[in-house]
């Protein structure tokens, strides 16, 4: 069975596959009805082409013909409706859709009655089997381009009116499948046209099932995933690679012209296309595709790198008032947008009103306030997801959810409403307006504003945090529980973003989604390394801060010291790496039985490690372990640089460094040897350092043998 006898069922499949998808996903819309109305048309037809492909003689392959105009029949129509439905004007049309739906029933019945003035028969053709048309089979050819391509004039005509650049985008799908679908028609109703003056038109391949393949696809696209990809954008690709692949198409042919191929030597062609290959799925290659898209999209990679810009802003502004002021007015004009809103939540008013509004053009959002109880505000605190708000027809769940106020949300003039949400509390919503440029917020883009929208919400809280420390600087009691109070809360909410970072540039590290250029594969690992790197300094804060309001539990536990020292010290090798040091251990084979919390001793030796192996170059560190009567004692020895005396007193107060070069250099947040002596005291052990400047240093604590 060859392509071309397969191609029909291919599309059948691919038709029964979105409509059942369509209908599952949202039954009880008229839009999803109609399509798959109008895909099950497209199914019979393709069916019916199949089996008319494999007929073996003439009554059989009128048969399949019949079957075939069955389906095709009623595209129109239901394409028409379809049209008038998605532009929310059928009844302004009401008439021309009946119109179209009772030429539909009357080519319908003149179909299936088999009368020979809409089809005398089949003839035999280059391709299969073909209609031999009858005097009404004109008119039906009209009819069915003129409605199609009615449908397409409402869509042009509306195109420029409509507000929303996410309806616009799924307009942009439908005409272009449109226009595909007429273009394959054209080109068949042309070649059969054409066959019967210039016998070798019949040569050329039928487009009818490619063309409605991609028409089903883009129309199934628009209302069930049309937000993968911005079609503006997909259609300005298309056109920059078929230009270079015509340009390297007609230099190709140029050559063939000019040059004796038979003289020519193999390798002068293979090596020259080789290298050129080679070139473009290299490094140069990608930097080559990245000069064409910013000089094709550079408003996209504009919007893109406003929101990457605003995320690292907000969190150094803790004065209120400007970290609002930079937000809006940073998307306003950096995006740029035609306005933006955000609204703070008000206990007063028991509702969230404006605090700052910007606009570029129009008269901003239309509201003044949300009441708590709004189904707007329910909806955002419950899933706390981005709302986009022409999303809300068409997901049935949402829709759903705002069945009782359609009126409420249409009185809010926005693209996105975004929550602002911290530790499941809803503080602030932002609502974004279109962009001026006209294009959609893609995918990628909406991913950005969330993670931008979780920074403000916790920038918003860290400087509300920081404004009451600030006006409470006079009871040092209370400034101390509200900074603890600030540093939890901080440590506790960028932990999040923080792991969303360094998970998502692992996934891009370890090549998952896709090659890396070597920039690219640069400024990733910088992220994820910085990423970890400041992940470790909040940990550290929070852990601190924790022990501060004493909620710090303990969870002893038997303890194996061989086991844990080893583990710690395969956890250190790494630092180690590209330094003349060994990490060894001096434990006795037999070691007291040990009651502790695992977790805070394995804390105490890595940050104790750490230290040894940041201070040393080269030499040796030493894990040693000396049984006491009634505890255990654990050093760590090391041969680096040594503290100087005076610096031994405060060696481990809270957010203190030696004042050496080292030190410096090696950063942290001063708290690793605080937190370790909260742990060992929270054991009721001690811990005490032994050093000589440029000679080592020796760390010691101690560990009861149960811990009470």
């Amino acid at each position: 069975m060859s392509l071309h006898s397969l191609l029909p069922l291919l599309a059948f499949l691919l038709n029964v596959s979105l409509a059942g998808i369509t209908v599952l996903r949202n039954p009880g819309s008229r839009l999803n009805r109609l399509f798959t109305y109008f895909v099950s048309g497209m199914a019979v037809w393709n069916f019916g082409v199949f089996m008319l492909r494999r007929s073996p003689d003439e009554p059989t392959a009128v048969l399949w013909e019949v079957v075939i105009h069955a389906g095709v029949v009623v595209l129109p129509a239901f394409y028409y409706h379809f049209v008038l439905i998605f532009l929310e004007s059928t009844t302004r049309h009401r008439p021309a859709l009946t119109l179209a739906y009772l030429l539909a029933i009357f080519f319908s019945v003149v179909n299936l009655s088999g009368s020979s003035i809409f089809m005398k028969g089949v003839k035999w053709t280059y391709w299969g089997w073909a209609p031999a048309t009858g005097l009404l089979y004109t008119p039906f050819f009209l009819y069915f381009n003129f409605f199609m391509i009615y449908g397409l004039v409402h869509l042009v005509r509306t195109y420029k009116d409509v507000d929303s650049s996410f309806r616009r985008n799924r307009a942009t799908l439908i005409v272009l499948g449109t226009l595909v679908s007429l273009a394959g028609g054209f080109i068949d109703f042309a070649r059969f046209i054409l066959a019967r003056f210039v016998p070798a038109a019949d040569l050329l391949y039928p487009m009818g099932i490619p063309a409605n393949m991609v028409f089903a696809l883009m129309l199934g696209t628009s209302i069930v995933r049309y937000r993968l990809f911005d079609v503006n954008v997909a259609v300005k690709k298309s056109a920059i690679y078929l230009l270079l692949w015509g340009v390297l198409t007609s230099i190709l042919v140029l050559a063939e012209q000019y040059a004796d191929w038979e003289q020519v030597n193999p390798l002068w062609i293979i090596l020259p296309l080789g290298f050129l290959m080679t070139l473009l799925v290299s490094p140069l290659g990608h930097r080559l595709e990245d000069q064409i898209e910013r000089l094709m999209f550079s408003r996209r990679r504009g919007c893109y790198e406003t929101l990457l810009d605003l995320s690292k802003r907000m969190s150094t502004i803790l004065d209120f008032g400007r970290l609002m002021e930079t937000l809006v007015h940073g998307l306003v004009r950096g995006v740029p947008l035609t306005h933006c809103v955000l609204m703070i939540y008000d206990a007063a008013q028991s509702a969230f009103i404006v605090y700052r509004e910007e606009t570029n053009i129009g008269e901003g959002a239309g509201v003044s306030s949300i009441p708590v109880d709004s189904p707007v505000v329910q909806w955002l605190n419950q899933t706390g997801r981005l709302l986009v708000k022409e999303e809300v027809k068409l997901n049935p769940v949402i829709a759903e959810y705002f069945e009782t106020a359609e009126g409420e949300l249409e009185e809010i003039k926005a693209s996105l409403i975004v929550p602002l949400k911290i530790e499941n509390k809803l503080t602030g919503i932002l609502l974004v307006g279109e962009k001026l440029s006209g294009d959609i917020f893609d995918a990628q883009e909406l991913e950005v504003l969330s993670v931008l929208a979780n920074q403000v919400a916790i920038s918003l809280e860290n400087a509300r945090l920081y404004e009451e420390l600030a006006s409470s600087n006079a009871q040092l009691m209370q400034a101390s529980r509200l900074k603890s109070q600030f540093l939890a809360s901080m440590s506790h909410e960028l932990r999040t973003p923080l792991n969303s970072i360094i998970g998502f540039s692992k996934v891009l590290l370890n090549r998952l989604d896709g090659d890396l250029t070597e920039r690219q594969e640069v400024y990733i690992r910088s992220v994820h390394n910085s990423g970890t790197h400041l992940l470790q300094l909040i940990n550290g804060i929070l852990d601190f801060s924790r022990i501060e309001a004493g909620k710090l539990e303990m969870m002893p536990e038997d303890l194996d010291l061989h086991d844990l020292i080893d583990e710690c010290i395969e956890s250190s090798l790494p630092m180690a790496r590209g330094k003349q040091l060994k990490i060894e251990k001096d434990v006795p084979l037999e070691t007291p039985r040990l009651t502790a919390d695992r977790t805070k001793v394995k804390q105490i030796l890595l940050n104790l490690l750490s230290n040894a192996i940041k201070f040393t170059q080269q030499g040796r560190v030493v894990i040693g372990v000396v049984a006491e009567p009634e505890a255990v004692r654990i050093s760590v020895a090391d041969t680096g640089v040594g503290i100087r005396d005076e610096d031994l007193a405060r060696l481990f107060e809270p957010f203190q460094q030696l004042d050496n070069p080292v030190a410096r250099g090696a950063g942290g947040t001063g708290l690793g040897l605080a937190i370790s002596k909260k742990f060992v005291e929270l054991h009721g052990g001690r811990i005490w350092a032994e050093s000589r400047e440029n000679q080592g240093s020796t760390f010691h604590f101690t560990l009861p043998l149960n811990l009470t």
